[in-house]
């Protein structure tokens, strides 16, 4: 198993560690964002979920199927159940007692503690209830002013608009380049997300003529994402590179 980050040629402060650095740890655990912490990324993102009683958790499946236990739905169990539940360990391949899904707080605390930007992607079942409690632990344990959000459900963003979220810090993560999400972000003035296999020169340009900043993701070729970069894209997600 690869143990290094793999360095791109060209300079370029957008680089975001997908899940932590999860080519080489698991990703949405701690050891994943403590080892993305220690390199150089710009920031580093998560996938955010709610557990049954209503605990912030980050995960970005609804089943624990994928972390080689049963195919059972994450959200039907409170929080100190989902951490007996030991996930595996990339490195050993094993499961593992330390590795387990964490709290959107354990991620925050990190970030704040190694001036890391945050990059939460929001499951689209997240109600208006858990937006209000991850507003309200993101300014207890860091800031919002570092905190970024990549949303697909325009009522989520609605909702985060009406607590006053800067349009600046919400990426709409499209599916799509079309007239209709064009003129969304336009008139809303929100960044966007896209899918590499979306990327278009042509739109990337367009959107930065009204100001707004493009991502995407996941890319982990190094000479894709130095082509990538050439496309004066802003951010970038990647599981291995630097």
């Amino acid at each position: 198993m690869l143990m290094k980050t793999i360095k791109i040629d060209k300079y370029f402060k957008g680089m975001i560690a997908n899940r932590g650095l999860s080519a080489i740890e698991t990703e949405n655990t701690v050891f994943s964002f403590l080892a993305a912490a220690n390199h150089s990324y710009n920031g580093i993102s998560c996938d955010l979920l709610t557990s049954k009683d209503h605990k912030l958790i980050l995960t970005a499946e609804t089943s624990l199927l994928k972390y080689g236990l049963l195919n059972l739905d994450i959200q039907s169990f409170d929080y100190d159940e989902l951490k007996k539940h030991n996930l595996v360990d990339r490195k050993s391949q094993n499961l593992s007692d330390f590795f387990f899904i964490p709290l959107l707080k354990d991620f925050l605390t990190i970030c704040k503690a190694y001036e890391k930007n945050c990059f939460i992607r929001l499951n689209p079942s997240i109600n208006h209830n858990a937006i209000n409690n991850m507003i309200e632990e993101i300014e207890e344990f860091y800031s919002i002013k570092n905190c970024y959000f990549i949303i697909e459900n325009r009522k989520q963003i609605d909702k985060m608009i009406a607590y006053n979220i800067s349009a600046n810090h919400i990426f709409y993560d499209i599916k799509s380049i079309n007239q209709d999400n064009y003129e969304y972000c336009n008139r809303n003035k929100f960044n966007v997300y896209f899918d590499k296999s979306l990327i278009d020169k042509g739109f990337i340009k367009k959107l930065h003529l009204i100001g707004l900043k493009t991502m995407t993701g996941v890319v982990n070729d190094k000479f894709q994402a130095e082509k990538l970069i050439k496309l004066d894209l802003d951010f970038i997600f990647t599981n291995i590179l630097e």
